[in-house]
């Protein structure tokens, strides 16, 4: 039960999520730089000892979000959690996806996972419904992907809105667009908006990435990303680059077309 908000950005992008959860079910860890298999990484951490969301020096992140619209045929023996943190030393979207397919999924409720590759200008999502894992491309563009226990299409319809909305506002603080975006109730205070609040669920915690050529940074706001930021967070880790970054005639265009605000 999530919101992750993508967007590119020169020689990088800014990636948000909104983490959905029972309020019952206790405070997650804010962020902290990991190494795994030589390669360091930042994350929040849930109770479990998982987590939802990561970045690596490498500048490649993950979310995770669960898949609530198709059907569970197996019991959960393991925690979907525990999946980023073995994928964080990945260097390429081909080195993820032969990963992916050599783990095993059994016991690991239906997920979403979203890969973003800066260094390829491609984004990626896995799905997995205990059968089977499929693998989608996208391109270098902004794209938001929701999921509710109420309804995945749901939650994508009326938040989509609101992103759409978002994107046509001429407002070149991008980050701030963000956070404003993750906070908002449009189209009303409810389940379905981005920021969400049910009487036993609501956004527990707001995770920002924002990779430049230069850093990976994390910001982690602990609470509802409407109320007051008391409780933000802030990491970072130098960004390690498998090539020069500079913008060809190629994506530039493209994000052109992406109505992409310059930052």
């Amino acid at each position: 039960m999530c919101t992750v908000t993508f967007i590119p950005r020169d020689g990088g992008y800014c990636l948000g999520m909104n983490r959905d959860e029972r309020i019952s079910r206790g405070a997650a860890s804010p962020p902290a730089v990991t190494t795994y298999e030589r390669v360091e990484s930042i994350s929040p951490r849930d109770i479990e000892g998982g987590t939802w969301i990561a970045a690596s020096g490498k500048g490649i992140a993950f979310a995770l979000l669960n898949w609530n619209d198709v059907e569970v045929l197996h019991p959960k023996a393991r925690t979907r959690g525990s999946l980023i943190p073995v994928l964080t030393s990945s260097i390429s979207a081909h080195y993820t996806q032969a990963r992916l397919s050599r783990l095993d999924l059994q016991g690991i409720l239906p997920f979403r996972l979203v890969g973003i590759f800066p260094d390829e200008n491609t984004v990626r999502e896995w799905r997995w419904d205990q059968n089977s894992l499929h693998c989608e491309h996208f391109s270098w563009c902004p794209r938001q992907w929701c999921s509710s226990s109420l309804s995945d299409a749901r939650a994508a319809l009326d938040r989509g809105a609101a992103f759409e909305r978002a994107q046509s506002e001429n407002n070149n603080d991008l980050r701030g667009r963000l956070r404003q975006l993750h906070a908002s109730h449009d189209p009303g205070r409810g389940p379905f908006c981005t920021c969400v609040h049910r009487q036993d669920v609501q956004t527990l915690s707001y995770t920002e990435i924002i990779c430049t050529p230069e850093n990976v940074q994390c910001d982690y706001l602990a609470g509802s990303p409407c109320q007051a930021e008391e409780n933000r967070h802030s990491i970072s880790i130098r960004r390690l680059s498998a090539r020069p970054h500079a913008t060809n005639s190629r994506v530039r265009g493209s994000r052109e077309k992406c109505f992409l605000a310059k930052v």
